[in-house]
């Protein structure tokens, strides 16, 4: 655990997203959660070490697997976007259906063989100010990667954590994007609004702006090859076609390439079918996702 800021410390030693803790005078608040339960009982205990006697809240930066698969372990309550419920209560059952967000990292480890989804006890819809001494933690909807997506400023420090927004040599998850909404707020990121800011990602920690104007092209080249295919054939299987393309301008270990592979064909698929396409024509395109 590293100590970023005082009292703000990032977690990135569990499989998933980068975990982060803000130790404030009575309060503990956590942001987002390990996956696996032993790694979930580490990270309790590490918090453990913050302050025993603090209250907590968990927040959820958006409704992606990797970081609500373990809310129930954490035995807090937990705060997130409006569209987090509805997201999460479409899930089945089962951690194992295609239904979930393949491609996650979640996937090459064991899950259990059925889950109990835990839901946010506390949701907001365009910003929650939650107040405490040293001042407010902001909450706000920025659903460009993920309709649930939340960024969680704490301008006390000059801290902003903005989830799944930035992702650096990795593909994005593209099933609940907006990539018109996404480019906007990347570019947001490097405005003067946040000169001088800390930025800190759900998948590479703090990153510094030269990294996000290279997501910012990257995610530009994203959207125009996704809508160029889109308006052109009309086809899923011609938008999937792009997934070497998209891949060979990233810089990561090939063992991650399967990974990467699935993350990008299951995301433009499901992409396709929320933008794209006309009701009678979802059955093809299921069809081609499980593909």
């Amino acid at each position: 655990m590293e100590e970023i800021a005082p009292n703000i410390f990032l977690e990135d030693g569990f499989p998933g997203v980068v975990l982060s803790a803000i130790k404030l005078k009575n309060h503990l608040l956590m942001v987002d959660s390990p996956f696996r339960s032993e790694d979930i009982r580490l990270w309790r205990a590490k918090l453990a070490e913050l302050g025993s006697g603090l209250e907590r809240t968990l927040v959820i930066l958006d409704a992606h697997i990797d970081r609500t698969l373990g809310l129930r372990a954490m035995e807090s309550v937990v705060v997130g976007h409006d569209n987090t419920v509805e997201i999460i209560r479409e899930r089945p059952a089962s951690a194992r259906s295609q239904d979930l967000d393949a491609g996650a990292e979640c996937e090459a480890y064991d899950l259990p063989s059925s889950i109990r989804w835990a839901l946010p006890n506390m949701t907001y819809t365009k910003s929650m100010s939650i107040y405490f001494d040293e001042g407010p933690v902001v909450l706000k909807h920025r659903p460009g990667s993920n309709l649930a997506c939340s960024w969680l400023q704490f301008d006390a420090e000059k801290l902003i954590f903005v989830g799944d927004s930035v992702m650096i040599n990795q593909p994005p998850f593209l099933a609940w994007a907006d990539l018109d909404i996404w480019v906007k707020e990347v570019e947001e990121l490097l405005s003067v609004d946040f000169r001088g800011y800390k930025i800190i990602t759900s998948r590479n920690g703090v990153v510094r702006s030269k990294s996000i104007e290279k997501w910012l092209q990257y995610l530009t080249r994203v959207k125009d090859v996704v809508f160029n295919e889109a308006s052109g054939s009309g086809q899923v299987e011609d938008l999937l076609a792009i997934v070497p393309d998209l891949l060979k301008r990233l810089n990561f270990t090939r063992n991650l390439t399967e990974l990467y592979e699935t993350r990008l064909k299951w995301g433009l698929a499901a992409y396709y079918r929320r933008h794209f396409l006309a009701d009678d024509q979802l059955l093809k395109s299921d069809d081609s996702c499980k593909s």
